[in-house]
């Protein structure tokens, strides 16, 4: 299925991947089945790289099939998540992010990478340029506040500041995760980033993403 390590700079933590031949690289060669997961999920979210890992032919696949789910009512998220050493070159990436953004109804996009890959200034300009495409964007950038963006809109939720993180791994997808169960248990985008916010709070304090269920249930509720 592949295999990382974490190397741990303090609480920073860097990858090492062992997933060329990860069954994830398969995930849209079967169109069909691909298409048949997809039918009647409230939510559909993918990643920048999950379109990184897969060619040309099957990022294709992978995007009508979201575009279909949606078409039938899913919701779509999708945070770029740029990493460059997955990428042939930025040109590709830009593309199929902007084209993957297209069938999208709820962006998370991460400011650095966001900065690295289109060169945006600031968190406002890439909420600014994002909402052209996305109704519901949310750019995260760490310990910052996130920068909601809905129509004309910006709205700052600030992060929860850990004095002491153990380990930073797996705090923007707990961060995604915990926004868009709020989002799907009702809550508002501002109410979302708030829950959001205290679950990647909790993660960042334990080695390797593994919070306990119980923890992180009781960082979601509050």
């Amino acid at each position: 299925p592949g295999l990382y390590a974490i190397t741990l700079t303090g609480a920073e933590r860097s990858f090492t991947y062992w997933r060329g031949d990860a069954a994830a690289r398969q995930l849209a060669s079967d169109p069909v089945a691909l298409s048949e997961n997809l039918v009647n999920q409230a939510l559909v979210y993918f990643s920048g790289i999950t379109l990184a890992i897969l060619d040309e032919a099957a990022r294709a696949v992978l995007l009508a099939a979201v575009a279909k789910a949606r078409s039938a009512g899913s919701l779509v998220a999708f945070d770029p998540n740029y990493r460059p050493r997955l990428w042939r070159n930025r040109e590709d990436a830009q593309a199929a992010i902007v084209e993957a953004l297209a069938a999208t109804d709820i962006a998370l996009p991460t400011f650095p990478d966001e900065q690295m890959l289109f060169g945006d200034a600031t968190p406002q300009a890439t909420a600014k340029r994002l909402r052209q495409l996305v109704s519901e964007v949310v750019v995260k950038n760490g310990e910052q506040p996130a920068l909601i963006a809905q129509g004309e809109t910006l709205r700052e939720v600030p992060a929860i500041h850990v004095a002491a993180p153990a380990d930073t791994t797996g705090a923007g997808d707990s961060f995604n995760g915990g926004y868009l169960a709020a989002r799907l248990a009702g809550h508002d985008p501002q109410e979302a980033a708030r829950r959001a916010h205290r679950v990647a709070a909790a993660v960042v304090q334990v080695r390797g993403a593994l919070a306990p269920f119980e923890t992180l249930r009781a960082a979601f509720e509050g």
